[in-house]
């Protein structure tokens, strides 16, 4: 156990004393136990699907929700130009066709149903839906427009476990949702993540496909003891990352050549995993590396966004769009890690830190 005299965080205390709890009662070394029983009963109940898969990642999350499609060659799923690079994998591991998107005119990050609409064909069957760095994809919208046209929606939550929208978890709208429990997630277990779905078929077609003698994805009792005090903590925590977020996207907008994620209403409430900003690297005469390595230089974990797939091959998907949007919006997005909007280990934040570090770099720039 930690000295208690160190500075943690509740959360980060309440990991311990399960994880301490699981190791002294052996649950550890049981394929289930009492730790995964309330993991699963802890997503039936807050995220509104009763079936639920755990896996070993959120990409095979994906894949596990594209695989119960029982897709054909020939079939097409809809993904946004921008979008987490594994879920373009995937649909090819699938054997589907790629059918890219441009990201929506009126967010930074996320598709819509313009986008979808250009690009949806009788072949369509299923599209992803991701929430990227502290934007909500416009699920309200986009859900009835698939579902009445017959096409499945997968929602990738990755991000965005405890996230809202209109009053409604991120993770509850798709047909099939996926969170991720990876490195440094904002709940992490180091590796793992969850398919929920309300549908028993496509719900039995995991089961069938994750069966390999014993279940070929699972995740183990001991990561399940780390996950469950995350997951009943989540609401305070996310709370706490909330609040520092609003004053650090208040503070950002002073500064002409950022955007940051539009404000939401008072029913929605994004989720930061890595929260994301749009930069005009022109304007401060800097390029993207030499912004990122003076940042990281004063302790700031920040890195590049995804690169986006429009420098992909053509013949590897299919696009209405030129994905010139695409490619610029890859080019452009550096991305905080949520670290600093509240330490895991310790509870702190530390955006005044970043902040100054911004303004440091506008003041020798901008003159």
């Amino acid at each position: 156990m930690s000295d208690p005299k160190s500075p943690r965080s509740l959360t980060a205390l309440a990991v311990e004393e399960s994880v301490h709890r699981c190791l002294a009662g052996g649950h550890w070394r049981n394929y289930s136990g009492p730790s995964l029983e309330m993991l699963t009963d802890w997503f039936r109940s807050n995220l509104r699907h009763p079936y639920v898969r755990f896996c070993s990642s959120g990409t095979i999350g994906v894949e596990l929700a594209l695989r119960s499609l029982h897709l054909q060659p020939g079939d097409e799923v809809l993904l946004c130009g921008y979008d987490y690079p594994g879920n373009f994998r995937v649909i090819e591991d699938c054997h589907a066709k790629v059918v890219l998107c441009e990201p929506s005119k009126s967010q930074i990050w996320s598709p819509d149903i313009e986008s979808f609409e250009q690009s949806v064909a009788p072949a369509t069957r299923a599209i992803i839906v991701s929430h990227l760095h502290g934007e909500l994809a416009s699920m309200d919208r986009i859900v009835p427009w698939a579902r009445d046209r017959g096409i499945v929606v997968i929602e990738d939550a990755c991000q965005a476990i405890g996230g809202t929208l209109q009053n409604r978890p991120a993770g509850s709208w798709g047909d099939l949702s996926v969170f991720s429990f990876g490195g440094s997630k904002l709940v992490s277990a180091g590796r793992g993540g969850v398919v929920l779905t309300s549908n028993p078929l496509l719900a039995q077609r995991m089961t069938r496909y994750s069966d390999k003698g014993n279940d070929a994805f699972a995740i183990s009792e001991l990561q399940a003891a780390a996950l469950v005090p995350q997951c009943e903590r989540l609401q305070d925590d996310h709370s706490i990352r909330s609040r520092n977020a609003e004053k650090f996207i208040r503070e950002v907008s002073q500064f002409e050549w950022l955007r940051a994620p539009s404000a939401y209403t008072h029913t929605d409430s994004p989720a930061y995993y890595k929260l994301g900003l749009l930069c005009d690297f022109d304007s401060i005469s800097m390029d993207r590396e030499s912004v990122l390595w003076t940042w990281k230089e004063r302790g700031i974990v920040v890195g590049e966004g995804f690169p986006g797939f429009a420098n992909r091959s053509r013949k590897r998907f299919r696009s209405h769009d030129s994905l010139e949007a695409t490619g610029r919006l890859a080019a452009s997005t550096i991305v905080f890690h949520h670290s600093h909007l509240l330490d895991p280990l310790t509870g702190e934040s530390s955006v005044d830190r970043v902040l100054d570090a911004i303004a440091g770099l506008a003041k020798g720039k901008l003159t």
